[in-house]
């Protein structure tokens, strides 16, 4: 089927920049010992109804109904109809601690504790913390917004302070 390497699955309309060669490697070995087989359906299935498969509606269930206490002023101001819905969805994904920073890729096994240090080259751990309140590049940023909208404040100590 043409997955092994340099088959035919593994050809790109563009040329792929350092990066993402890098993952395509690393997805390659990761598919290595899979078999795929031509005449077995393959899908995805939702771990929530694995029989009816993803709704938003049961999405948004699970997300409403679940034992986390939620602030529900909080909910209704993350996805107000005013915000496009990918800003409600980054800010949704910031104040749970569910965005790629490396220290939650660490947590979960993608990378290793030698490349877990903040894109800036502060030589801290990349923390949402961290990224977005406590690194010189996020404090220069955010005193430039605040400057631009000719406020004054101190940064707070905590995403969702800073949030509200």
């Amino acid at each position: 089927m043409g997955w092994e390497e340099d088959g035919l699955a593994w050809v790109w309309r563009r040329r792929l920049l350092a990066w993402e060669e890098e993952s395509v490697g690393e997805c390659s070995a990761l598919l290595n010992n899979i078999v795929l087989q031509e005449n077995v359906h393959d899908t995805w299935r939702w771990q929530l109804d694995p029989v009816r498969g993803y709704f938003v509606k049961e999405a948004h269930r699970y997300i409403t109904n679940s034992n986390v206490m939620l602030d529900r002023t909080l909910v209704d101001d993350v996805w107000l109809n005013r915000i496009p819905s990918k800003v409600s969805l980054l800010v949704w994904r910031l104040l749970r601690n569910k965005l790629p920073t490396k220290d939650n890729l660490l947590r979960q096994g993608v990378i290793n504790g030698a490349a877990s240090t903040c894109a800036a080259g502060c030589e801290a751990s990349e923390t949402t913390l961290h990224l977005f309140l406590n690194c010189d590049v996020s404090n220069g940023l955010w005193a430039a917004v605040r400057l631009w909208l000719g406020i004054s404040s101190v940064t707070p100590g905590d995403i969702l302070h800073h949030f509200h």
